[in-house]
């Protein structure tokens, strides 16, 4: 979408020293917005004495001060929960493990049509602890994995270069991979840097009905000791 470039926009000149109000001005949208898409840029001392010297109003300084004050107390705010987060999570069992993966194949996994098992993400964290999962909780090598990519048209030229990033992702050869899936449609999203889209994995287990009834088991008994 538009509002993807403008965002990044508003991040740049935010970097570069920018006051909200005047990016506000440039980009068209509101200090709100603005203000929210910039919550995680701190200013530089230097950066901020500048700003308050163009400004050139009485107190200025010290509002931007007590701004990016607040900024700075928020961040901190962010990164305390965040280990504490992290201390939540602790040491993951094998059984951790399982559940794990039950948790993403009952979001992600594919639960209709012809009983193939596998999941199809954009996301290359997803797609490693899916394969982590099949290994260690079904031993399922990665050779038992067949491997598609799919991407707007608009990329056809970058395909094998998007290939190769999979390739690199999953630790699998591109001959494992099948024929790249170019979408026709439109896409309506606007990319910052295009260079760096890479489109969807889908993962599908070789003969894979068995396990993929076998996994749908685990989620319906788990679904049964939730509810």
């Amino acid at each position: 979408m538009a509002f993807v470039l403008l965002r990044e926009k508003a991040r740049a000149l935010r970097q570069n020293g920018e006051s909200i109000a005047k990016i506000g001005v440039i980009l068209h949208a509101s200090k709100s917005t603005v203000s929210y898409w910039c919550r995680d840029i701190a200013l530089s001392a230097k950066q901020v004495r500048r700003l308050a010297f163009r400004q050139q109003e009485a107190g200025a300084l010290g509002r931007l001060r007590a701004a990016e004050k607040k900024r700075a107390i928020r961040m901190e705010a962010v990164r305390v929960e965040s280990n504490r987060g992290s201390r939540d999570a602790g040491i993951l069992s094998q059984r951790d493990l399982f559940i794990l993966g039950v948790g993403l194949y009952w979001g992600e996994g594919y639960k209709s049509g012809n009983e193939e098992c596998g999941l199809t993400n954009s996301n290359p964290d997803i797609i490693r602890a899916f394969m982590i999962w099949l290994k260690r909780a079904y031993n399922i090598p990665s050779s038992d994995l067949i491997l598609r990519v799919s991407i707007n048209r608009t990329h056809r030229d970058r395909v094998a270069i998007v290939e190769q990033y999979w390739s690199k992702v999953t630790a699998i050869p591109r001959s494992q991979f099948t024929k790249t899936s170019l979408i026709k449609a439109r896409s309506r999203k606007i990319y910052s840097n295009p260079e760096q889209h890479y489109g969807t994995l889908r993962i599908k287990v070789r003969r894979g009905t068995a396990l993929r009834r076998r996994i749908l088991g685990s989620i319906k008994a788990v679904s049964k000791q939730i509810y």
